[in-house]
Parts: C-alpha cells; structure tokens; sequence
C-alpha cells in the first residue's frame, strides 16, 4: 500500500521559523555569505524542518485519522539538501505489519520516503506506529468501512 500526500514548497519564512523555533541558527541555514563557501553553494533546509514537514503532509493524507495511536519511532536518513523554493512531497509504503496484534492496535512500520519536484529521493527512513485495529473505537470511520 502507497500513501502519496500533496506537494509543499520550502519558504524562506519556514527556514527562519524553524531556526526560531529550533535556536539552530547554524549559518549554512541562515547566512547566504557563509552558506555560498560550502559544498552546497547556497543555504539549504535544516534537515529536522524536512522531517516535521513531512509529518505535516502526513496527517493532511487523512490516514493517520481516528486510527494513529502513536508514533513510536523514526529513523531518518538525508540524501540531498532541500533549498527554499524546493517543492517536497511524502511517500509512504507499509512495510511490515504487525505479525501478532492485539485486538485493539497493532504495529505498523511505514518506509518513507521524502521527494523533491524533480522526483529526487532528498530523504528516507522508517515511521514505527501503533495504530487502533477497530475504527469503532476511535470514534471514526474511513470510508467504505463497515464497522
């Protein structure tokens, strides 16, 4: 199963926020000058802003809905720098379920996988989640659910 979210572009207002937010102000995010004498050649995206991002296009899917009890884990590995004005999307794909779970949840390890508008894989990594087995009980339904 594929889980595909829409696109975002990176802003310059996100990479400023995120430095905000964060305290990284480390100046290959934050300083032209600087950022222009590295292999980069130009600022790039903190890598943690990609991620969170990430989880952001993910709940605006609608999966995680009413069925996502937690995210237990993640593993991140970045391939390419992301600049502002990129254009990122999220893929996920189930990657291994639950051989055993319990009547109420189970866990699921999603692969993700984090694209650019040229369809360069710019991150990757794996979502541990447990996620509720009856729809019932988290108060919603997805449709053509019959419980």
């Amino acid at each position: 199963m594929l889980i595909e979210s829409e696109a975002r572009t990176i802003t310059e207002a996100d990479i400023v926020n995120f430095a905000g937010v964060s305290g990284d102000f480390l100046p290959l995010h934050t300083n032209e000058e600087y950022a222009r004498k590295t292999p980069f050649r130009r600022r790039i995206a903190h890598g943690m802003l990609i991620q969170a991002v990430a989880t952001g296009l993910c709940a605006r899917t609608g999966v995680f809905e009413g069925t996502l009890a937690a995210l237990t884990g993640m593993t991140i590995r970045w391939l390419q720098p992301v600049y502002p004005g990129d254009t990122i999307r999220l893929v996920l794909e189930v990657a291994k379920l639950d051989p055993e779970p319990s009547r109420r949840r189970g866990q699921v390890l999603l692969l993700c996988r984090i694209m650019n508008q040229s369809d360069k894989l710019v991150a990757e990594g794996d979502w541990d989640t447990l996620m509720l087995r009856d729809l019932s009980r988290a108060g919603t339904r997805t449709e053509g659910d019959p419980s």
